[in-house]
């Protein structure tokens, strides 16, 4: 009978026979020897676990922390838009009674539910009089503000404390002969109640310590001027005068007796006499700082409160506020945010699932021998399955707070770089993180499972017998018809809306899958042929791929990943394209100034002067006149010079409706025009619609166009020298659109326009439309594409690096036996570089797969949080950027592969030395005392090209 032997783990992975003398000493002392001896000689891979089992967990637990950053980030948008009277929260005192309400009854509405998100409550009064000055009179804004006198640099004199006395703004020499000491008559008649007259003392001069602070929101004292009217009797906006509180006490004016004498107009009013239609509030302005997406539930509860409070109080208050308007903005930001967001990145998430089980499958393959020998010892399927959750277990319980580290690192370098705003702990996310390690422990569980309960004969085959044809699983046959399906629904438009972002996903898993299983039945064709002509590199890197089983997962990997790269691109440029488009369209044109005529004493014929004097050559300026229906759906007119709007405004999609306009005839009278097709007051023939006239003007159809940028509802273009000779009307919106390239030309323009009688200039320019656009939670969304992308190809290198790592010692198996059969090491490099190029291969075919399913998924995909009422967006998206970043990607996995320790070429180039020195390599000599198992020919890997 022969001795009995024990069987150990080698630190070479190799199994060897040992004395029975020796089996009942370590049977008692060490009850697993494999785990920890498995453990130290494959660190690297459980290096590799660790890093892929982390990543999964990142990209779990930084789905809720972008959502919440972005959300954070809509609101600090939403309020800077809002601007500082967008910002305020007001009470107002209704004039009830006798008496003039005091500002003492309204701060308490405006209570501590507001403290920590808005400002310290200001109350004021406010009225708008006749001031006469130096013998001039125009109208002035008298206002008392609390705490006034600490927000003004006092230029001459002192701040007024008394009733009745007053300060003026400007500075010494510049107030049209006001000076402290003076005194100002202020008379208000409202023709209702008895006119009031006041002597005012002014007591010093003032200017605004800080002219764009919050606090003098909704006045004009930063451009106001003691002068009440201009040299050419053009009207000034009202300047404000700064008065104690106390000047505003005092019981309302009596009406007016229309039956009695009037009352004389040089007579001072009685001190006991306050003022008519005084606006008596109190206010508190968000802190954009301070107000966030944390501090909505607060300022939701404190609208609440502050108007049940207002619907109590006696004289009536009414109140006003953005808060209800700025937090259903945001609600539906991140409503949005919460559907596109998790259906970018739980499919990166998805993927690197993938990528965990096909590193775990790997693994396990590597330890198949040893778990057939263990299960021939005494502990059998049990000690087996401690002997591999030993080894794997461990590398997934620490992904956990490493993954969650590295969650926390990504937020915090993206809201360096991408979405600011601030960071905090998150339970969503820890939960997200567990659920993704609670996932890889169940994958672990399910395949030792299957590992375990395999035959001992199936697990001591290294390799799989050779497949004639390609059988489905249940797993596989779902995702196919999954796949199947939503191809059909996307591209039929019966599957709309965000969920269309995972169509390339599921469709490049499921060529994954065609791919990699028709790689053995397809390559045992291709290799007869190869070995037939002799092409013995090309041979050697085929078999290679089609006789390791993990290479069907490898190909299911890469393939996602590049459709996820490819996609990502797509979206991100084509998403950035459209809301440029969208920009255009909204705009017209890249600079507009909105000349304001308030009075409406400007002729129409001053724009066009002024436009002469800038820019008589029409290089960067053009006039345009938009004229209104008196209804809200009537027409719209545009008239403008027609060569001068083709060279400067926006061309949306390369139309350019002006041209059509350079040589339209005038038919029967009619004026020529163009509509748009979405929404114009006529499609074909003649029509009305305002004009430089008073009077409406005939027009006539000449074209019709897509979009018009710039344009509105119900609008038409049409030439500008038909009517301005006879234009007379003056309630018109006279504009000048600037191409943007010359801001001091711009300038002067402004200039002009003010020195030709218009009240205001306000400069709208796209650059502003295009950032708020830029900064919508749609673009943000979208945008996380380019995570994805990136995050894609980490996938790649890791489940590669994994793949590659796993196969180093068949690799070194093979290497030394094509070695010792006299392949050439020329040969080995080639064949080598050639089996990474296949390897890669599949990331080209996933980009392609990607661009497709953005083509298919474009004109579904919410671009536009508010979309436009015209359709402006492409649905093609652009090739090179696909192009560009799967070449990028398939560079540093092809890097990776050939570069890495486990790679292709240095397994097949590497000197062989160690491998032929080694135990457990082909052909090693057997050492004395050990007897090798006998090897069944199905097994050898020796000889890869002789055909059987």
């Amino acid at each position: 009978m022969g001795t009995p032997v024990a069987v150990t783990a080698g630190s070479d992975d190799q199994v060897e026979t040992r004395s029975g003398r020796r089996r009942s000493a370590r049977r008692t002392t060490r009850r697993f020897p494999f785990a920890r001896r498995a453990a130290r000689a494959r660190r690297r891979q459980q290096g590799v676990l660790l890093g892929v089992v982390a990543g999964l967990v990142a990209f779990a637990a930084l789905l809720p922390l972008m959502t919440g950053s972005i959300a954070r980030t809509m609101v600090d948008n939403r309020v800077r838009d809002l601007g500082a009277l967008g910002r305020t929260v007001e009470v107002r005192a209704l004039p009830d009674g006798g008496t003039v309400p005091s500002t003492a009854s309204l701060a308490p509405l405006l209570g501590p539910q507001w403290d920590g998100i808005a400002s310290p409550v200001v109350q004021q009064q406010r009225i708008t009089a006749v001031a006469t000055v130096a013998g001039a009179t125009g109208r002035v804004t008298l206002l008392g503000r609390a705490g006034f006198c600490d927000r003004v640099r006092v230029t001459a004199g002192r701040c007024p404390t008394s009733r009745f006395e007053v300060m003026v703004p400007g500075a010494p020499g510049k107030t049209g002969g006001v000076a402290p000491g003076d005194r100002v008559v202020l008379v208000q008649d409202n023709g209702v109640n008895v006119p009031v007259r006041r002597t005012l003392l002014v007591t010093g001069l003032f200017t605004p310590r800080e002219p764009a602070a919050d606090y003098w929101s909704a006045t004009s004292v930063p451009q106001g001027v003691a002068t009440l009217a201009g040299a050419e009797g053009r009207t000034v906006p009202p300047p404000t005068w700064l008065t104690p509180l106390a000047s505003f006490t005092g019981t309302v004016p009596p009406p007016v007796d229309r039956n009695g004498p009037p009352p004389p107009a040089d007579r001072e009013s009685p001190r006991s006499l306050g003022w008519s239609n005084v606006q008596t509030t109190a206010f508190r302005q968000l802190i954009p700082l301070a107000f966030s997406y944390d501090k909505l539930d607060q300022a939701r509860g404190a609208v609440e409160r502050t108007r049940s409070l207002a619907s109590a109080a006696q004289p009536p208050v009414d109140v006003t506020e953005n808060v209800t308007f700025l937090d259903e903005g945001v609600r539906g930001d991140v409503e949005q945010v919460q559907v596109i967001a998790p259906l970018l990145l739980a499919q990166l998430v998805l993927l690197q699932v993938v990528l965990v089980w096909v590193v775990l499958r790997a693994l396990l393959t590597q330890r198949r021998t040893e778990v057939a020998l263990v299960r021939l010892r005494s502990p059998g399927a049990r000690g087996a399955r401690r002997l591999v959750l030993g080894e794997l277990l461990p590398p997934l319980l620490v992904g956990l707070p490493v993954g969650m580290a590295l969650a926390y690192a990504l937020q915090a370098l993206l809201r360096t770089i991408w979405v600011p705003g601030p960071a905090g702990w998150s339970w969503p996310a820890l939960a997200a993180g567990a659920a993704a390690a609670s996932v890889c422990v169940v994958l672990l569980l399910v395949l030792v499972r299957g590992v375990v309960r395999t035959p001992i004969s199936a697990l001591l085959r290294t390799v799989p017998p050779r497949q004639r044809r390609w059988s489905l699983s249940a797993v596989e046959t779902v995702l196919l018809t999954l796949a199947a399906g939503m191809l059909v629904a996307v591209a039929t438009g019966n599957l709309t809306g965000a969920p269309v972002l995972v169509t390339p996903l599921v469709i490049a898993l499921a060529v994954g899958l065609l791919v990699g299983g028709l790689l053995v039945p397809l390559g045992n064709r291709v290799a007869g042929r190869l070995l037939d002509r002799g092409r013995l590199p090309s041979l050697l890197a085929l078999t290679g791929l089609a006789r390791r089983p993990s290479t069907r997962q490898l190909i299911l990997a890469l393939t996602a990943a590049g459709a996820l790269l490819a996609f990502g691109a797509s979206t991100l440029v084509l998403g950035q394209a459209n809301r440029v488009a969208a920009t255009k369209a909204a705009t017209g044109a890249p600079v507009r100034m909105l000349a304001i005529d308030v009075p409406g004493l400007v002729e129409p014929q001053n724009l066009v002067r002024v436009v002469d004097q800038v820019d008589p050559q029409r290089r960067h300026l053009a006039p345009v006149y938009q004229v209104r229906s008196g209804s809200s759906d009537g027409p719209v007119t545009l008239v403008g010079e027609p060569a001068t709007m083709s060279r400067i405004t926006s061309k949306v999609n390369g139309i350019d409706p002006w041209a059509a306009l350079r040589d339209a005839p005038s038919g029967d009278g009619a004026l020529p025009a163009v509509v748009s097709s979405w929404s114009a007051p006529a499609s074909e023939g003649s029509f009305s619609a305002p004009s430089l006239r008073v009077q409406d003007a005939d027009y006539s159809v000449v074209s019709r166009v897509p979009i018009i940028p710039g344009a509105g509802e119900n609008t038409v273009i049409t030439p500008l020298a038909p009517q301005l000779p006879t234009a007379d009307r003056r309630d018109l919106s006279a504009e000048i659109w600037s191409d943007g390239s010359d801001p001091a030309l711009e300038q002067r323009a402004r200039s002009a326009l003010v020195a030709a009688g218009y009240t205001s200039v306000t400069v709208e320019r796209a650059s502003t439309t295009q950032r708020r656009l830029d900064e919508s939670a749609s673009a943000y969304g979208l945008q996380l594409g380019l995570v994805v992308a990136a995050g894609s190809v980490v996938v790649a290198v890791l489940v590669l690096v994994a793949v590659l790592s796993s196969q180093a010692a068949g690799r070194r198996r093979d290497r030394a036996a094509l070695e010792r059969a006299g392949v050439s090491r020329g040969v080995l490099g080639r064949a080598g570089r050639l089996e990474t190029a296949l390897t890669v291969a599949p990331l080209l075919l996933g980009g392609a797969v990607g661009w497709l399913g953005a083509r298919l998924a474009a004109p579904s995909i919410p671009w536009f949080t508010q979309p436009p009422p015209y359709r402006v967006e492409g649905v093609v998206p652009p090739v090179l950027p696909a192009l560009l970043a799967v070449g990028a990607g398939l560079v540093v996995v092809a890097l990776a592969a050939l570069l890495g320790p486990s790679g292709a070429v240095p397994a097949l180039t590497r000197g062989s030395r160690r491998g032929h020195e080694s135990p457990g390599s082909a052909g090693a000599p057997a050492r004395a005392g050990v007897r090798s198992p006998a090897v069944p020919r199905e097994r050898s890997e020796g000889a890869p090209w002789r055909r059987r």
